[in-house]
């Protein structure tokens, strides 16, 4: 099941950095959570989840997701992320301004169920039960 887990992971990324959120609930599970880092925020649902991302998307003229790495931790997934936006709405900015976010993604049903956020790829590692 591990190697299906990396391949619905690559769909999702491909649908968030699309903005095509009408793939998703194929991608989700209905009862999906979303833990941020450091519990600076949990978001519960495809709709709640969609708007958070919006949020962040919209701020931008460009936006990216790209999946720097997946590592099979045999029921979860573990992603290192870069999220980028560049031309900030209502400036002339053209700098692109970059976050890296380190995930673990858990499944139910064959679909994301919990994705939880950490500050760093060796902190999600240890939390999937990896080390580096």
């Amino acid at each position: 099941m591990s190697q299906e887990n990396v391949e619905v992971v690559r769909r999702d990324v491909a649908a968030r950095a699309a903005r095509d959120w009408s793939a998703l609930p194929e991608i989700w599970h209905p009862e999906i959570e979303l833990a941020l880092v450091a519990g600076s925020g949990i978001f519960r649902g495809i709709e709640e989840i969609t708007r958070f991302f919006d949020s962040l998307s919209d701020l931008y003229s460009e936006y990216r997701v790209e999946a720097d790495e997946m590592v099979d931790a045999g029921d979860r997934v573990v992603t290192v992320e870069r999220v980028a936006g560049r031309g900030l709405k209502g400036s002339d900015a053209q700098t692109w301004i970059h976050t890296t976010l380190f995930r673990v993604i858990s499944f139910k049903d064959g679909r994301i169920w919990r994705v939880k956020e950490y500050p760093s790829r060796a902190e999600a590692l240890e939390a999937a039960g990896l080390s580096e």
